[in-house]
């Protein structure tokens, strides 16, 4: 056969069997479909397209994020605004009150001071530890991981701590005024007739070697003290004659950088006749002075010179004063009747304000509320001023302790329960 004859017949047989015609495809597609290596171009143009989808997963993680924040503080803020009126109880322990009790948070746990000792329960009820002892007025003060129970008007004070009693002081003159440390250190004010004392005690209730001597007729006379939270700090409110005129002036001591000085004095202020009846630490860099008609916020940043940062003038009186942590309170009348309630911060700046038409026989701070009772009724304010709750709890109530926005626990003269409101 000849050659041409021969290539016209393979021809013929390749492209009339239809199996070769589809191999001949099959090669031919996958000559198009090899891979060879991209060009630069190529491979910056996936590189940005990487990081395009990239971006794009971490926008709508942040938009997911941002949605669910958003979400977290509206339901927070309508929260904060509800108001209750009603509530359920959650659980209730009889035979825990009593009418001649007072409550304190303390540690993890609440302390319960009596006439006849005092006890620290879990929030369950549970007791945790108990001491016994006779007071005729017992006040009790906390302070961190301490405590104090001073017998007004007679010679005993008993120191505490989270597992129980430290110590124990008997004085031989009557306890006028006292103060504790989160540290422990406790501090007495004692009467001697004209003259009053200072003194100074460890957590064990061993004296310690520190002792401020006062007079009417010359230094004056403590209206109120406080000690400072780590217990080198004291604040003093005095009164004093000034050619037969009362004076009031605020002292400030420290028994750590003030040893250069005899009376450990570091500064004061005076105010003339306006009196401060009470002081106290808010914390170790900042204290607060209660008057008649004005509050007084002083900053110890450098404890060898406190100044005076605020000065918060009432126009009306001022029915009561409390303090928090880091917060501080002022109940004052209102000329068109009715009382208005201020929050402040510790730098005297307002944080919410209120009038109330609540007759009142006590008023605190409970965590991030303020709590109004009188007898079974209760009024409870967060701090901007907005009611959370008021109405009646059906018993007479000695404490209410907030857990939550919506829950707390209240002490009556006969038992403890746990109320949900709503």
């Amino acid at each position: 056969m000849a050659a041409a004859e021969r290539y016209d017949f393979v021809r013929e047989r390749t492209m009339s069997n239809p199996y070769n015609l589809e191999r001949q495809e099959r090669k031919r597609r996958l000559k198009q479909h090899m891979v060879s290596d991209p060009a630069p171009r190529e491979i910056e143009d996936l590189d940005e397209t990487i990081r395009e989808n990239r971006s794009a997963t971490l926008r709508r993680w942040a938009i997911l994020c941002g949605v669910i924040l958003l979400l977290i503080v509206v339901i927070r803020g309508m929260v904060s605004v509800r108001t209750y009126t009603s509530y359920t109880v959650a659980w209730e322990e009889a035979g825990i009150g009593g009418s001649d009790a007072s409550y304190e948070m303390f540690a993890d746990g609440i302390l319960k001071v009596t006439g006849d000792g005092i006890s620290v329960m879990a929030t369950d009820g549970t007791v945790l530890w108990n001491h016994g002892y006779t007071m005729k007025h017992p006040r009790v003060l906390v302070r961190g991981d301490y405590g104090a129970v001073a017998d007004i008007q007679s010679q005993t004070a008993i120191i505490f701590g989270k597992n129980g009693v430290t110590g124990t002081v008997e004085t031989t003159k009557p306890i006028l005024d006292f103060g504790v440390s989160s540290v422990g250190v406790l501090v007495l004010e004692l009467d001697d007739s004209s003259v009053n004392y200072i003194n100074f005690y460890d957590n064990t209730g061993r004296a310690l070697d520190i002792r401020i001597k006062t007079k009417l007729s010359g230094d004056g006379y403590p209206l109120s003290i406080s000690l400072s939270p780590e217990g080198t700090g004291l604040m003093s409110s005095v009164v004093y004659l000034d050619q037969g005129v009362m004076q009031n002036r605020i002292t400030f001591y420290n028994f750590d950088v003030g040893k250069s000085n005899s009376d450990r004095t570091v500064g004061y202020f005076t105010y003339g006749e306006t009196m401060f009846p009470e002081v106290q630490y808010l914390s170790n860099s900042r204290a607060v002075a209660f008057g008649d008609d004005e509050v007084n916020i002083f900053s110890l940043r450098k404890p060898s010179e406190p100044v005076e940062i605020r000065s918060i003038p009432f126009d009306t009186s001022i029915l009561s004063v409390f303090s928090g942590k880091n917060a501080i309170g002022v109940v004052s009348n209102v000329e068109e009747g009715g009382r208005k309630v201020t929050i402040y911060d510790a730098a005297g700046r307002v944080k919410g304000s209120c009038t109330l038409d609540f007759e009142y026989s006590h008023v605190e701070f409970s965590g991030n509320y303020v709590v109004f009772t009188n007898g079974s009724d209760c009024v409870i304010l967060n701090q901007r001023g907005r009611i959370k709750f008021r109405g009646s709890l059906g018993t007479k109530i000695e404490k209410v302790v907030m857990q939550s926005d919506d829950s707390c626990l209240v002490f009556s003269d006969t038992s403890l329960r746990k109320l949900r409101l709503k």
